[in-house]
């Protein structure tokens, strides 16, 4: 459980006064001050929704009452090996369940970008228990080959918005400069997949169940 002193210290990490903390654990700026200062015995839920709000901004609890900030890991996959090696990444982080949030992005047009292993990728995660995994496409689209995902259609007009992945807590940037070059940038960030997930919802929200091929 996380100590006073943890908790100080993250603060002085993050730049934040004893009210920005307060506020985002929703207590009382005194009750936190009281918490800091050893001078209550905190409810366990209260320490840990603390953990909790720092851990979600990027302070790690590490041994001896110490913290630091957690770092950003940036992965680039390349190519058509790269590619492979990124489907592989999925798997490894998913394995045992978990979520994906895929943004514009068509599934007929990146799997196939992987030949037959688009096929062996698709087989796996469906074999995957516990996972939560929702694609938004643009209307019209009718290639719906994973098993595991739920579909919705965006309006045409959102064509134009910049696709991302979420798998776990990674977010992944595609970049396309041709049909055969591709790029894939992938961050290891809780904040991050957090707040993409955020705009995720408010678009899944809206989002419309796609009709069938051919009606």
């Amino acid at each position: 459980m996380i100590t006073s002193r943890q908790i100080r210290a993250a603060r002085g990490l993050l730049g934040w006064s004893g009210d920005e903390l307060a506020d985002k654990v929703d207590v009382t700026r005194a009750t936190l001050s009281k918490i800091e200062s050893d001078l209550v015995q905190p409810q366990e839920r209260t320490l840990a929704r603390i953990a909790e709000v720092l851990d979600k901004h990027g302070v790690e609890l590490v041994d001896g009452e110490g913290v630091k900030l957690r770092q950003q890991e940036v992965r680039v996959f390349s190519g058509k090996t790269g590619y492979r090696q990124f489907l592989d990444h999925i798997y490894l982080t998913l394995k045992n369940g978990g979520r994906i949030r895929q943004f514009n992005l068509s599934d007929s047009g990146n799997l196939s970008f992987a030949d037959e292993y688009g096929q062996a990728h698709l087989s796996r995660m469906a074999s995957i228990d516990h996972l939560d995994a929702k694609v938004l496409t643009i209307e019209g689209d009718t290639e719906f080959p994973a098993s595991y995902c739920k579909y919705r259609w965006m309006d045409k007009d959102n064509a134009d918005l910049a696709p991302f992945y979420i798998y776990g807590d990674y977010v992944v940037l595609p970049m396309y400069e041709s049909t055969h070059k591709r790029e894939w940038i992938s961050v290891n960030s809780k904040l991050l997949a957090e707040r993409y997930a955020k705009q995720f919802d408010k678009f899944w929200a809206k989002a419309s169940s796609p009709k069938k091929k051919g009606k």
